[in-house]
């Protein structure tokens, strides 16, 4: 057996605090003298029993932890708490390795001062916050409850928050064990975590009904108040909102309760929305979030100059400063000052409004044909904004297409792919565009080195296989390619009339028809209807065509394709439908 030293308090406080536990302290005691009742109670010095050959390792992990090399410390650590059966070692290296956050690290430490005590809260909570990164909710829970029935302050919303993205039988896993707790100990925390867990399955009903109950035992429950009136307004209860309203009546000074009751009545009540967000602002002046919802709710309520003056507010403050600039930006094109919303929509910075403001920019600038003017616009964007180039490109690219400027178009993705060759999307937007400039080579050409970097891409072997079986005459090899797309997208409807098309040009009749009425059926489509029409036809099932191009044509009187076809097969009744 090892020989051992004795390390007093003060070395453990100085070295190797927190490694003692029960079964190895030991009380020194004082003299036999009693002390005068008047005089402070000699401190308990405490010792924990160290292995001589481990005390180095003890006092080097503790010096490495104060130095701040928390990584070595880590490592020494982790060795001890493999040599030293003690709680405090294994916790000590737990807390380590959470603070690094080495998860692999937490992971095996945690598992192990479990191990050494079962009942710690804290080692339990840790554990539980590991599961659930590991995707393991029900296991999660388990940690969890016994923590919190340990007297741990257990956040269950945690369980919520993880809930989507957790595998499906992992979150029925969780659920079920959940309810089957809550059926013998409720818990105010976990109910309401159950009742969110229910909205993401969007199952509002039910969640309705967790709250329902929830509030029963607790009417004051103000976040249980605010999930209430959520789901009411979802399942469109009548007077949805009267027991929120009545809980900011009751609490006119809480701030959230106020603003949750003001977001749900934007959509249903944006007058009484607008009356609620002037109270909150005039408390917090200077909260941007409220300024930006005013200006929101002034521009509903057709009072815009309202609303400039809360969007310059946010300017000025420099608080939500690209959503102000796309709303002003927006406003101004309301009112037709064009100039003045291209120059606020240019102020957008990287944000989720970035795209959809450069977008609009190009809309104005091609309502006056000013294609140099957009050229010139994009490329200095592009250079004040390196990291969005590629995207830049295809919204100069679409913004050309839409303006039927299909040569320049394809000379921009020319440009574009040189500096992003492996862009699929940019790639197949030039193939596009080759398939409008009748540039069929070119289009096979972009399409198959798609699909030499992304062979399982049903989009665009589709998209291959119809084209030539839409406008050549391989229609063997087409329909390899829209049987391969197929196997990839059994019920997309695009890839089901491909199908059903190049089985028409095989003069595979019947095959051709059951493809079409299903994709048809899926999606009433007037391209899907002018081949199924077709196809109709050459079966002799006339009136049957007539019925399935009259219906498109009605739903989609401009398709050009349907049209086409129309006018090629049966000119007459475009001629009828014309007259009517």
């Amino acid at each position: 057996m090892r020989s051992t030293k004795r390390l007093t308090a003060v070395l453990l406080v100085c070295f190797v605090s927190a490694c003692a536990t029960q079964n190895t302290l030991q009380v020194t005691e004082a003299s036999g003298e009693k002390s005068p009742a008047s005089a402070k109670p000699e401190p308990t010095i405490q010792e924990v029993p160290i292995p001589d050959d481990l005390l180095l390792d003890f006092l080097v992990a503790e010096f490495a932890l104060r130095q701040g090399d928390y990584r070595e410390a880590l490592r020494r650590y982790e060795k001890l708490s493999l040599e030293v059966n003690d709680i405090g070692v294994a916790a000590r290296a737990t807390r380590i390795a959470q603070f690094l956050g080495d998860e692999a690290a937490v992971n095996q430490l945690v598992e192990r001062w479990l191990t050494q005590e079962p009942d710690n809260p804290e080692a339990g909570r840790l554990a539980g916050i590991m599961a659930l990164r590991r995707g393991a909710g029900a296991q999660a829970f388990d940690y969890f409850f016994e923590a919190a029935q340990e007297g741990m302050t257990v956040d269950f919303g945690m369980l919520a928050r993880a809930y989507p993205q957790l595998p499906a039988q992992e979150q029925q896993n969780l659920k079920n064990r959940i309810d089957a707790k809550l059926d013998r100990q409720p818990m105010q925390s976990l109910i309401f975590a159950r009742a969110l867990m229910a909205t993401e399955d969007q199952d509002d009903e039910t969640a309705l009904k967790i709250v329902d109950q929830l509030l029963a035992q607790n009417p004051e429950d103000l976040q249980a108040l605010m999930l209430q009136a959520r789901l009411r307004l979802n399942l469109e209860h009548p007077n949805a909102l009267d027991a929120l309203e009545q809980a900011v009546n009751k609490n006119p000074e809480n701030a959230p309760l106020r603003h949750h009751l003001a977001r749900l009545l934007s959509n249903s009540d944006p007058s009484k929305a607008r009356s609620h967000y002037e109270l909150l602002s005039a408390d917090d002046p200077r909260n941007g979030e409220y300024l930006l919802s005013l200006a929101l709710l002034n521009m509903e309520l057709q009072d815009l100059l309202a609303a400039k003056a809360y969007l310059r507010q946010c300017l000025e403050l420099g608080q939500l400063v690209d959503e102000a600039h796309y709303y002003m930006g927006e406003i101004e094109q309301r009112a037709g000052n064009a100039q003045a919303a291209v120059e606020h929509y240019r102020d957008v910075g990287e944000s989720n409004y970035f795209l959809v403001a450069n977008r609009r920019i190009a809309a104005l600038l091609l309502q006056s044909e000013q294609y140099q003017s957009l050229s010139a616009f994009f490329a200095l964007q592009r250079q004040k904004h390196p990291r969005r180039g590629e995207q830049l490109f295809a919204l100069e690219a679409q913004a050309l297409t839409s303006a039927g400027q299909d040569q320049q178009t394809k000379t921009i993705l020319d440009q574009a792919i040189g500096l992003y060759p492996n862009s699929e999307s940019l790639i197949y937007a030039r193939a596009m565009t080759a398939q409008r400039l009748g540039n069929l080579k070119q289009l096979e050409q972009d399409l198959r080195s798609i699909l030499a970097m992304s062979p399982e891409n049903a989009t665009v072997l589709n998209a291959l296989g119809y084209t030539l079986a839409d406008e050549t005459d391989r229609y063997s090899e087409a329909r390899e390619l829209i049987e391969a797309a197929l196997r990839l997208a059994p019920d997309e409807p695009a890839i089901l009339d491909s199908m059903g098309w190049v089985l028409y040009k095989l003069g595979q009749l019947d095959e051709a028809k059951r493809y079409l009425e299903r994709a048809y059926e899926l999606m009433r489509d007037p391209e899907i209807a002018a081949h199924l029409g077709e196809v109709l036809l050459a079966l002799g099932e006339s009136e049957a065509a007539t019925q399935i191009w009259e219906e498109a044509m009605h739903e989609s009187p401009d398709h050009e394709s349907l049209l086409a076809t129309v006018e090629r097969l049966k000119p007459n009744l475009l001629n009828t439908i014309n007259a009517h």
